[in-house]
């Protein structure tokens, strides 16, 4: 199973974040290959294949793990793009909250490293909404990101993370939740 932990969007956040999918996307500046909504998380970790005893090892440190938290709160804040604003290849919504998520997700990294993963360096925790294929007008493109990028999307309870399989297929992947997890 190819597998990844993740923090699910609310709804009426996914909702914004199309609206402004499709002002970048009204621009015409490039061509975009856009996160569909029920695609929309946020990613923990990404694990790759994994089989059944390693998912069972993956489970018991999140149970662990998540002992240690309760429900938090984070903002969807700004737009941005990596590797930056002016040759964008991955365009993303930031989140804020008082570091949980990094917390989380560091203490977590420590513990599947035991466990044969490799630790995650210089993490940005982020919301991919799109993956720049082409562009025709850097310019245009450019400019609509930097103007996205105070954009306030709201805040969200985080009460669970979840992991979820990924099947590859060609109209795009599907994701599907393996386990949740409360915090």
């Amino acid at each position: 199973m190819r597998a990844f932990l993740a923090i699910e969007i609310e709804e009426s956040l996914k909702n914004k974040i199309k609206k402004t999918q499709q002002t970048i996307k009204n621009t015409n500046s490039a061509k975009i290959k856009y996160v569909e909504d029920e695609n929309i998380h946020l990613t923990l970790k990404f694990f790759g294949e994994i089989n059944q005893r390693k998912q069972k090892q993956i489970s018991s440190i999140i149970r662990k793990t998540t002992e240690n938290y309760e429900t938090y709160t984070m903002k969807l804040v700004k737009v941005g793009a990596f590797p930056n604003m002016n040759r964008p290849r991955v365009i993303w919504t930031g989140i804020k909250d008082n570091d949980t998520t990094i917390n989380l997700i560091k203490e977590l990294d420590d513990e599947f490293n035991k466990i044969g993963f490799k630790k995650e360096h210089d993490y940005t925790p982020h919301i991919t909404i799109g993956r720049v294929r082409d562009v025709y007008n850097k310019n245009n493109l450019s400019n609509i990101l930097k103007q996205l990028s105070k954009t306030y999307y709201g805040k969200m309870n985080i009460k669970k993370i979840h992991l979820k399989s990924s099947t590859l297929t060609p109209t795009g992947p599907i994701y599907e939740t393996v386990e949740e997890f409360i915090l």
